[in-house]
């Protein structure tokens, strides 16, 4: 199973993350960071950090164990403005992209794509 996230390979994941970002719509933009955040949630999972949400996860990680977690901490933030506020909250593509590379920066250190 090494190398699959219920059974797809992480990086298809992450492929579907790039397409939505090719779009023009700022409803796929929103979407791609929200698929972000559920491999976020699954990398946490798979390093077996403490927590039952993410944000409970990254409180009780030590910044020594995970170089990133800043920039995890904020992209995660912008996914919580999207899930609360959904329509109503306006994304441009240029910070739709600074928050995937914000997540892409995390998934680097971990190797997870």
């Amino acid at each position: 199973d090494e190398g699959l996230v219920n059974n797809i390979p992480k990086n298809k994941k992450w492929q579907r993350v790039l397409t939505h970002m090719q779009s023009t719509n700022q409803s796929d933009w929103k979407l791609a960071i929200l698929e972000a955040d559920i491999m976020l949630e699954e990398l946490l999972d798979a390093a077996k950090f403490p927590g039952e949400t993410i944000s409970e996860k990254l409180k009780n990680i030590e910044q020594s164990d995970f170089n990133t977690i800043e920039a995890a901490w904020e992209a995660h933030k912008v996914r919580n403005s999207i899930a609360h506020r959904g329509a109503d909250f306006a994304i441009s593509k240029d910070e739709a992209q600074r928050v995937i590379t914000l997540y892409k920066a995390v998934f680097d250190e971990f190797y997870y794509i």
